[in-house]
């Protein structure tokens, strides 16, 4: 029996909220990206899902809770020390949940489609995830954990094509 290969990996994650035409963005407020706008975002410690990370970074930066409903858009690349996996995760916040800046973030707001080419981005990425984020329906998760003994998340496209 075969089995998958480990490599090292830098893995980040970001939160993606919603509220029809905005999305939830944050303004950078230390390091180079200072001033710029993106989406909460963060790296993954070690031992923590993904999906749990996206919303701890959620929450140092925002202050708000929420729950993973699916996944919007993956990003990768090489870098000098290996493989770049990003995953933006589709949340939805708890109710009465509102956002306000926290740690390293200077603003927090949900900023209209319309306003998205009048910011500086901390990337075209970012920025193509934000507006697709509002007209696309993301994969669903579905949590087999209980089932496994052990977290097992599956994501995928439920839409059946006819």
């Amino acid at each position: 029996m075969a089995y998958m290969g480990s490599v090292r990996c830098d893995l980040g994650v970001a939160a993606v909220v919603t509220n029809s035409t905005e999305v939830l963005l944050v303004k950078e407020a230390t390091g180079r990206y200072s001033g710029h706008w993106g989406l909460p975002k963060g790296y993954v410690d070690d031992g923590e899902l993904p999906r749990d990370a996206a919303l701890r970074e959620l929450k140092e930066e925002c202050d708000v809770n929420g729950n993973v409903t699916g996944i919007y858009a993956i990003r990768e690349n090489l870098t000098e020390i290996g493989p770049a996996v990003f995953i933006a995760y589709s949340v939805d916040l708890l109710p009465g949940e509102v956002p306000k800046p926290a740690s390293e973030v200077a603003e927090a707001k949900f900023v209209e489609r319309s306003e998205f080419d009048n910011i500086l981005w901390v990337s075209e990425a970012m920025k193509s995830i934000a507006i697709n984020a509002i007209d696309q329906t993301p994969f669903s998760t579905i949590d087999y954990s209980k089932q496994r003994g052990y977290p097992y998340l599956l994501h995928q496209n439920t839409e059946v094509s006819n």
